[in-house]
Order: C-alpha cells, then sequence, then structure tokens
C-alpha cells in the first residue's frame, strides 16, 4: 500500500510544532542512517544533530529548534514518541486486513461476534465464543468454547486460544502462541505419571500484548491471571496458576513455574527461570539469565544462579575472575611449603 502524508498531516498526528514547508510530502518513514529522499525520519537529543543535517531525509521530527536544518521539520518534547504514534497510523493502513469474515472460516452460530471485525480464512470459533467490536483474526486461528475476547484486539495468524479463556481489550497475541493449554500437573502413585486435569481457565487484562511462539497454561482448578499492561517476549513460558501484576514486562525465554506470583512493574531480562510457588514482589527487576528460587522482597534487584542481590553477585562475578590468578598464587605457595 502506497504511502503519502504531507507534513501538516503529520503533525496532526503527533503534535508539535512545524518549521518550514508543511505541504512536503511524504512518502516512507525510516531510521536517521537508512532515510532517503521522500522519507520522514526523527532524532532524540542534540548528540544527533550532525546526522539529522547530512540526513537525505524529506522531513525530520526533532526535539528543539534547530537554526542550521534547513530541510521541514517538526518540533516536540519527545521525538520518538512522537514518531512512534506516526507509525502506529502507517502500521494500520500497511496490515489492514479484509473487513468481514472470510467465507472459509467456521464460526458458530451460538458463537457472539462484534461489528467492524476481520476474521480470516480457516479460523475455527466455537460455540459460545464471544468476539467484541473492531478485532482482528488472521488466518488459521482456533478459538475454543466460551472464550471471550475484547474489543480492538489483535490476533495473528496460528494463535490456540483454548477453552474459557478471557482476553481483554487492545490484545495482541503473535503467531503460534497457545493459550490455555493444559499445566503441566502429574499426581505420582504406584510408579506411574497420573494426569491431574487441568480445568481451570486463563484470565488476561487489558491492553496486553503476548509475543510469538508463547505458552501460558490453564489452571489446575482456578485462574492464570495475566494483568493489565503486560508484555510478554517471543518463546516465553507461564504454567498454570500463575499471576503476573499489571504492566510486568517478560523478555524472550522467560520460564515461570506453576503458582509463582509476579507482582506489578516488575522487569524480567531474557533467559530467566523462576520457580514454583515463589512471590516476586512489585518493581522487581530479574537480570538476564538468572535463576530465582527464592521469594523476592518489593524492589529487589537481582542477578545470577542463584539470583542475588545484583552488587553481590558483581562481586562474586569479579572473585570468578581472578581464580585462575589466586589459584596460580595458592600452587606456588604449596610448592615452597613443600620444599622447606
Amino acid at each position: 500500500m502506497k504511502m503519502e502524508y504531507t507534513l501538516h498531516q503529520v503533525q496532526s498526528i503527533v503534535g508539535g510544532k512545524t518549521i518550514g514547508n508543511a505541504d512536503v510530502i511524504v512518502t516512507g518513514i525510516a531510521s536517521i542512517e537508512a532515510a532517503k529522499e521522500g522519507d520522514i525520519t526523527f532524532i532524540k537529543d542534540d548528540t544527533l544533530i550532525p546526522q539529522a543535517l547530512a540526513t537525505k531525509a524529506s522531513a525530520l521530527v526533532v526535539h528543539r529548534e534547530i537554526q542550521a536544518l534547513e530541510k521541514p521539520y517538526i518540533v516536540i518534547e519527545n521525538p520518538f514518541f512522537a514518531f512512534t504514534r506516526f507509525m502506529e497510523t502507517v502500521a494500520k493502513e500497511r496490515f489492514r486486513r479484509p473487513a468481514g469474515i472470510h467465507p472459509a472460516a467456521i464460526v458458530s452460530k451460538e458463537a457472539c461476534i462484534g461489528s467492524g471485525i476481520s476474521i480470516g480464512a480457516y479460523t475455527i470459533i466455537e460455540d459460545y465464543v464471544t468476539i467484541g467490536n473492531n478485532v482482528t483474526i488472521y488466518p488459521n486461528t482456533f478459538i475454543g468454547r466460551e472464550s471471550f475476547l475484547g474489543d480492538d484486539s489483535l490476533i495473528y495468524a496460528h494463535v490456540t486460544i483454548r477453552e474459557g479463556v478471557t482476553i481483554g481489550k487492545r490484545a495482541i497475541v503473535h503467531s503460534n502462541s497457545v493459550i490455555g493449554d493444559d499445566g503441566f500437573g502429574y499426581l505420582q502413585k504406584d510408579g506411574r505419571h497420573n494426569k491431574i486435569p487441568q480445568i481451570g481457565v486463563v484470565e488476561i487484562g487489558d491492553d496486553v500484548e503476548i509475543g510469538s511462539n508463547v505458552t501460558i497454561c490453564r489452571a489446575a482448578l482456578d485462574k492464570t491471571i495475566i494483568g493489565n499492561g503486560v508484555k510478554i517476549d517471543n518463546h516465553s513460558h507461564i504454567a498454570h496458576n500463575v499471576t503476573i501484576g499489571d504492566n510486568t514486562m517478560l523478555i524472550a525465554y522467560a520460564k515461570i513455574a506453576g503458582s509463582t506470583k509476579i507482582g506489578k512493574n516488575v522487569m524480567v531480562a531474557e533467559d530467566v527461570g523462576i520457580t514454583d510457588h515463589v512471590t516476586i514482589g512489585d518493581n522487581c527487576v530479574i537480570g538476564g539469565g538468572s535463576n530465582v528460587y527464592k521469594s523476592l522482597e518489593p524492589g529487589s534487584v537481582v542477578w545470577g544462579s542463584p539470583a542475588r542481590p545484583i552488587q553481590e553477585e558483581k562481586r562474586i562475578q569479579i572473585i570468578i575472575k581472578k581464580l585462575p590468578e589466586v589459584y596460580a598464587i595458592m600452587k606456588k605457595l604449596i610448592r615452597l611449603h613443600v620444599k622447606e
């Protein structure tokens, strides 16, 4: 889809003040390094002014007036945030899906489907599912019986949403994720692993984004809960009966074991493992590659395996680096002692 905006139209989307020719035509959007004629780009601060002066872009979004900048530009306090607002507008146009229900989709007559929806080919929507208004569902998606999907949500291709899952408004679920699969629960008896039926549900709040290849398991009895504003990166796993508080972020390959409770505004960095039945307090930060084996007080900043307060772990890492030198000194002292 061809993109074409005047700078004035861009300013009406992002706000700020236009300096120079507001009628210049913008046909592309790019980084400061890659921008070419027709593109609009941005800089965040004074360190990038030399690049702004040299860019081939036709227009810019900047943080203050720059007298030496001969091209038209928009001045706004937070250029990066403003630029993302324009990117959002462009993305909506570029990735807009056909309206309505594709003839190859299978939608139960018992489902409740809102207005302004787009449902792709070979999607299956079972009995008593509720789909809100302005929802987009890409092809080859499965939504199980009695599930709920809130207004303005976006579900990409090959997503599986199992029975009884609730997802709030403005959710984004990326391709190949599975929500509501069985938790990994077994009871050992007579030397055998006997499956514990997983008959609970998953509840996901508003403004949640779930990356590709994420698994969120249903609870055994009650609920697996993902709060409002939570962001979960690709390849992460949320086990049964986990609770994640509002505005927490899980970066790629996060692994959260069963019945863990994670508070609000927690940052879980890449490839972190958290053991079962622990509590992570609000506003904690867990460094990349850490393994958390016990509960953390609110505001804790930890790193390592096992995870420790970050300053303690840094000291340990410094000592570990010195071990070869210490070992060489010890060997020398032992040889001297033997000679004596």
